[in-house]
């Protein structure tokens, strides 16, 4: 007996989705090649059916998840959506504060980001005003009940205490982790000191480097982790100084607690 064709297929219930018992099928079939193994061409269709079945598994949690916290943020890969590092850092945190002052803060945070960006690629202080993609932003601190806004802020002077220390590489780029299933975006990459450094520059008050660590272990030889504060501050100086990590494995261990517990919460 010769086998011309084979044909593979797999059936699952997700229970955890957009649908409640949602239903997902997959069938292909194959026409051997004369003197094909048949043992391995059904083993290939099977990994390519269960890495379908994957996908959609990975939709249709994240399809969920979108619904039920429009605050959770993933990155598309490999057509997998890859929960944002700050999510898993904070979505046990993020709810504790209303939607209104969450927005108010991150538009803060979204204007001292960009000015410091700008100026660190063109030498020059822009007024946030006359930057066009920070108009929405702008518009939320000037009309929001906490009256926030960037001008309390001591990025000016917290920047250029540190410019001297620093050589730019790389800015607002994102990264991968193809292991624990997780991605984010970098302020900045850069030489501080003269080591290789994931430097992150903050409006509020944290001084977290779990997500730093993150970043971190996605390059390649990255020695430091430096956070910048950016905030107000009433030091007499007007500015905080950098907080710096030289340790980044012990970091990263408490992300990784970080990313199992979201994992058991979210099944992804």
């Amino acid at each position: 007996m010769k086998i011309k064709e084979i044909k593979h297929s797999v059936q699952a219930v997700i229970s955890m989705g957009p649908y409640e018992n949602q239903r997902e099928s997959f069938e292909i079939l194959a026409t051997l090649k004369e003197d094909e193994n048949t043992e391995k061409a059904m083993q290939e269709l099977e990994t390519f059916n269960h890495s379908r079945l994957d996908l959609a598994v990975n939709r249709a949690k994240t399809e969920l998840i979108a619904q039920q916290n429009s605050k959770i943020r993933f990155y598309k890969r490999n057509d997998k959506q890859y929960p944002s590092v700050t999510s898993i850092l904070g979505w046990n945190i993020d709810w504790k504060i209303s939607e209104d002052e969450l927005t108010q803060y991150g538009s803060r945070g979204t204007i001292v980001h960009k000015i410091i960006e700008l100026y660190l690629k063109e030498k020059k202080w822009y007024d946030p005003i006359d930057v066009p993609e920070l108009e929405d932003d702008v518009a939320v601190l000037m009309s929001g009940s906490k009256k926030l806004t960037w001008k309390s802020c001591s990025y000016i002077k917290a920047i250029e205490g540190i410019e001297k220390d620093i050589e730019l590489i790389d800015m607002e780029k994102s990264v991968y982790n193809d292991e624990l299933l997780y991605a984010g975006r970098f302020d900045c990459l850069c030489k501080y000191k003269g080591k290789l450094t994931v430097l992150d520059f903050k409006s509020g008050t944290t001084t977290d480097m779990r997500q730093l660590a993150a970043y971190s272990v996605c390059i390649p030889d990255v020695e430091k982790l430096v956070i910048v504060p950016c905030g107000p501050t009433e030091n007499k100086s007007g500015v905080k100084k950098p907080v710096v990590c030289d340790v980044i494995q012990p970091e990263f261990k408490k992300f990784i607690y970080a990313r199992n517990k979201f994992r058991l919460r979210f099944g992804i």
